[in-house]
């Protein structure tokens, strides 16, 4: 039976926008994010702050002093059911991750809370264009191909979630 992430997880993120993005904006966005490790997947930067794994983390991150740094991000995420890990996912200025697709976990669904969202972002979903908005949620198939573009001066930044949607 596949778990609707429309009927709680999607609006409960979309509603603690405002203490996602204020938490956000107390960290360093340079010196706070761990860089994705495998470079060959993007061009010019790409990091991630982790806040969630529902297992060991796969990054070398202080996952508790992150969860410090953003308490009520953190006890939202973990209200929502079937959450597998979260985080912070930076896109720098003028960079693009590649074409992927990520295929460890074909019953997870992939969520992004726009962020921080500057004109100029965007990403391709299975040859699909999708926008982010600050404040909505992205929903889309991890394990299509999806590349990312950032050609704005400004990092994008969105809450990167993923949830386990079948039993």
């Amino acid at each position: 039976m596949a778990y609707d992430l429309n009927q709680l997880v999607i609006p409960t993120l979309e509603r603690a926008f405002p203490v996602v993005r204020r938490e956000l904006q107390g960290l360093d966005l340079k010196q706070d994010f761990y860089p994705w490790p495998q470079s060959d997947g993007y061009t010019g930067m790409w990091s991630v702050f982790g806040l969630f794994f529902n297992c060991e983390p796969y990054l070398p991150i202080d996952l508790p002093k992150n969860q410090a740094r953003c308490p009520e991000t953190v006890k939202m995420l973990k209200s929502l059911p079937r959450l597998v890990d979260a985080g912070f996912s930076l896109v720098g200025p003028n960079s693009r991750i590649l074409p992927h697709s990520d295929n460890y976990g074909p019953k997870l669904q992939r969520l992004h809370l726009g962020v921080q969202v500057p004109k100029g972002s965007e990403m391709i979903v299975a040859g699909q264009k999708m926008e982010w908005e600050e404040g909505r949620v992205v929903m889309f198939d991890r394990s299509q191909i999806h590349e990312v573009t950032n050609t704005s001066t400004e990092p994008r930044v969105v809450l990167l979630c993923d949830f386990e949607i079948a039993d």
